[in-house]
């Protein structure tokens, strides 16, 4: 048998089957169902390496496109809205960093921004308010829409869903999905409303979801690689969404 690659193994009390994912921050990752026999796991990555090994391929050309984590980006790309924002910095000597939009999509970002730690805060506190303007009314437009009653709806930075809904019937969205397109935001959309009828993943589900929207499967699938559209300085010491 020719060499496994690195791997780590997670188990998941939501798992049926084995699931095997590639992020940035956590490499090649197994996904097993609780109980599962790990002795297994060798022979199923043996299986599955050429899809693995086209899939690390693709994760180390992406590495190289993105910007380094370290360093304040020069724009913000917020798909979901259709906004691109342009950043200027301005050192300063003020301990409290600020940041101003102008009206010609021009973020100014002020004070000492030498560590990235700071920065990188102010700017997903921005990103987070930005998520709150917009996607808890479209999540309300949707839902009116399609007939859906919505409680409660949260803004969150959740490290491995895009989003949820919790027995109570709060939603939670993850501030994120900005980057990521609008036919993306509007599925989770509609798979976190289809959980106000069904709140597990079962065959009605799905059916439920497929019925509001005909792509739902086509789109789940490209959910899934959609991590790629969050840029790496939120996501710095931060583990990759998935769906």
């Amino acid at each position: 048998m020719s060499e496994l690659p690195e791997y780590t193994v997670r188990e998941s009390t939501r798992a049926k089957h084995v699931r095997l994912r590639v992020s940035t921050h956590d490499g090649l990752v197994v996904v097993v169902p609780n109980g599962f026999d790990r002795a297994q796991i060798p022979g199923i990555l043996a299986e599955k390496k050429r899809w693995i090994d086209r899939a690390i391929a693709e994760l180390a050309r992406r590495r190289e496109l993105m910007e380094p984590a370290d360093e304040l980006p020069g724009r913000i790309v917020l798909r979901a809205i259709g906004e691109d924002w342009s950043i200027e910095r301005r050192e300063g000597k003020a301990s409290n960093v600020r940041i101003t939009e102008h009206i010609d999509n021009r973020l100014l970002i002020r004070g000492e921004i030498d560590t990235p730690d700071v920065w990188r805060a102010v700017l997903r506190r921005w990103v987070v308010g930005k998520a709150k303007q917009h996607l808890v009314p479209w999540l309300e437009a949707i839902a009116t829409e399609h007939g859906f009653q919505v409680g409660r709806v949260c803004i969150r930075c959740q490290k491995t869903r895009w989003g949820s809904h919790s027995k109570r019937g709060t939603i939670s969205l993850n501030a994120q999905l900005l980057f990521v397109p609008p036919e993306l935001v509007r599925y989770v959309f509609l798979h976190e409303l289809c959980h106000s009828v069904h709140l597990d993943h079962s065959a009605k589900f799905w059916a439920l979801l497929r019925q509001h929207e005909l792509q739902a499967d086509s789109l789940r699938k490209e959910l899934r690689a959609a991590w790629r559209y969050v840029p790496v300085w939120f996501t710095a010491e931060r583990r990759k969404t998935r769906y």
